[in-house]
C-alpha cells in the first residue's frame, strides 16, 4: 500500500515532489501525477511534502499536524555570521543549570539535523546538576590516573588542586550518543551537537565540547555505567552548558585560510 496519497483537485502536475525525491521513491504516473514506485524504500526525510506549494500531498509516516512551518524571516548573514564567528568555548560558568524547558528546546532542534539516510538513530543524555556532572569528571580521572602522561598528566595535576578540566564545572553537560554498530554515529552525533551548540549560543548560553569525556566514555565501562548509557551505545559527542560566567568583547584572529579551488 502507497504511503502517499496525492490530492488531485489541488496538485499542479509540477514535478516538484518528484525532482526532490532523494531516492527516486515518486514518479510520475500517466496522467502526469506523482505516484509511489513500487518497492520503493522511503527514509521519510519528508521532501516531498515539505516542497508542494499547494498542500496536494499527505504521506502516512509524516503526520500533518507534526509539520511546522518554514520560517519566513531569517537572519541576515551578517547577522549569522557575526553569531558564528563570536562564539567562544565557554570554560566558565555561572552555577544555575540550564532549565528543562531550554534543553527541551535545544534538543528539539538538534534532533532535526541530518542523519545518513535520514536515519535519525540518535539517543541523547542530559546530566543537570553541579553533583552529578562532578561525579562523571570524577570518574574520568579516575580512568586518567592509570593513564597520566603528557595532557592527561595535567588534567589529573588540575584535578588534585581543585580544578576540574574534564567538564569545567558546568552546571549541565548533554551527550549524543548512537548505536555501536551503526557507520555513520560519529559523524551524525557531530553535526547534532554542532546544531545543538549553535541553538544554545543564539540563546545566549555557553558551551564547550565535552571532548574528554567523549574519548573515555569509550573505553572505561564504569563511565558508561555511571551515564547509564544504554546496552549497545556509543557516545559520539557531547556539550558542556551553562550561562557563561564572563563576556567576550572581541573575535580573535585565526590562522591565514587554507583552501584549494579546483
Amino acid at each position: 500500500m502507497s504511503q502517499i496519497v496525492v490530492d488531485r483537485d489541488l496538485c499542479l502536475k509540477d514535478g516538484l515532489c518528484i525532482a526532490v525525491c532523494p531516492d527516486a521513491t515518486l514518479r510520475a504516473n500517466e496522467e502526469g501525477f506523482p505516484e509511489e514506485v513500487p518497492g520503493a524504500s522511503c527514509v521519510l526525510c519528508g521532501h516531498c511534502v515539505a516542497v508542494c506549494v499547494c498542500g496536494a500531498i499527505t504521506h502516512a509516516g509524516l503526520p500533518e499536524e507534526a509539520m511546522l512551518p518554514v520560517c519566513s524571516e531569517l537572519s541576515s548573514p551578517a547577522q549569522i555570521d557575526g553569531m558564528l564567528m563570536s562564539r567562544r568555548s565557554m570554560r566558565e560558568f555561572k552555577e544555575q543549570p540550564v532549565s528543562r524547558e531550554t534543553l527541551e528546546q535545544l534538543l528539539d532542534v538538534a534532533r532535526r539535523a541530518p542523519t545518513a539516510g535520514n536515519s535519525q538513530k540518535l539517543h541523547w543524555i542530559v546530566i543537570s546538576g553541579a553533583a552529578k556532572v562532578k561525579a562523571v569528571s570524577a570518574e574520568v580521572i579516575n580512568w586518567a590516573r592509570a593513564h597520566a602522561v603528557g595532557h592527561t598528566a595535567m588534567v589529573v595535576g588540575r584535578w588534585d588542586t581543585g580544578y576540574d578540566q574534564v567538564l569545567r564545572g558546568a552546571p549541565t553537560v548533554v551527550l549524543a550518543c548512537a548505536p555501536a554498530d551503526w557507520d555513520w554515529g560519529k559523524e551524525d552525533g557531530t553535526i547534532a551537537v554542532a546544531f545543538l551548540e549553535l541553538a544554545a549560543v543564539a540563546r545566549g548560553l555557553g558551551a564547550c565540547w565535552a571532548g574528554m569525556l567523549t574519548r573515555v566514555a569509550a573505553v572505561h565501562p564504569p563511565v558508561r555505567q555511571l551515564l547509564e548509557l544504554p546496552e549497545g551505545y556509543v557516545v559520539c559527542g557531547g556539550l558542556m552548558l551553562g550561562e557563561p560566567k564572563y563576556k567576550y568583547q572581541h573575535v580573535p584572529p585565526r590562522k591565514p585560510l587554507s583552501v584549494q579551488w579546483i
